[in-house]
């Protein structure tokens, strides 16, 4: 996974996609995916665009644990340490974790767990940017969509963990 600022607005679909872990929103785009989120409140009937292959090919691949390709777009350039945790996170492996201090050392920002945080908090791309892997430093888990989110945090977590042990 790679993401792209790109210079126009151009036309986006969204569709609901359904996953082991619940049903998520993706808008996408002839550049790419623009975002993915879990879905809280969109009714399934309201979203019935047919989603390109690339993005089935990946959603797919994303829960098999398998390595996949795409392209995350934005239409505005991320700040120099946004786009450096970006960076850090897309790399974070499949059933691993870092802590949001881990992420903030690496990204050269060695205090900066709490930018950590906020940048994760906005993360337009939930899973394929996989800050649900980004943990605190006690291994618990903190963020993710406020309180309700976190119990969906350690079933990603949980889940991609089994899928490695299966191997």
């Amino acid at each position: 996974m790679n993401w792209k600022v790109i210079e126009l607005s151009e036309d986006k679909k969204s569709a609901i996609l359904s996953s082991p872990n619940g049903e998520w929103v993706a808008t996408w785009g002839r550049s790419g995916l623009f975002g993915l989120k879990r879905n809280e409140s969109v009714p399934t009937e309201h979203l019935r665009a047919e989603v390109p292959d690339w993005l089935a090919t990946a959603w797919d691949h994303f829960w098999e644990g398998k390595a996949f390709d795409g392209r995350l777009c934005l239409e505005r350039q991320p700040s120099v340490m946004t786009a450096a945790v970006w960076r850090i996170v897309l790399d974070i492996p499949f059933g691993k974790t870092l802590t949001y201090g881990e992420v903030a050392a690496k990204a050269g920002s060695p205090h900066g767990a709490r930018a950590v945080g906020s940048i994760m908090r906005a993360n337009p791309w939930a899973l394929f940017l996989p800050c649900h892997r980004v943990i605190g430093a006690d291994g618990r888990m903190r963020g993710y969509g406020g309180p309700s989110g976190i119990g969906l945090k350690a079933r990603l977590i949980d889940y991609e963990k089994r899928i490695v042990a299966k191997g």
